[in-house]
């Protein structure tokens, strides 16, 4: 349950992490283009996606 999503989560983090190391800004944009292409492409639900960009944008405000 929460537990199996919690470890899956910091792997996935972590794999992304690295998969950034030595990419300089332009790759970097190249590469979340991407990978929200790929993503997206998995979610058939235009609502999912939807509230995932929400959820970034309401966290991008929060940190600003």
């Amino acid at each position: 349950g929460e537990f199996i999503s919690m470890v899956l989560n910091d792997e996935l983090y972590s794999r992304l992490v690295n998969l950034y190391q030595d990419l300089d800004d332009q790759q970097i944009h190249k590469m979340n283009a991407r990978l929200i292409l790929l993503l997206s492409e998995k979610i058939s639900d235009p609502t999912s996606i939807k509230e995932i960009i929400d959820q970034v944008e309401t966290e991008n405000k929060k940190a600003k």
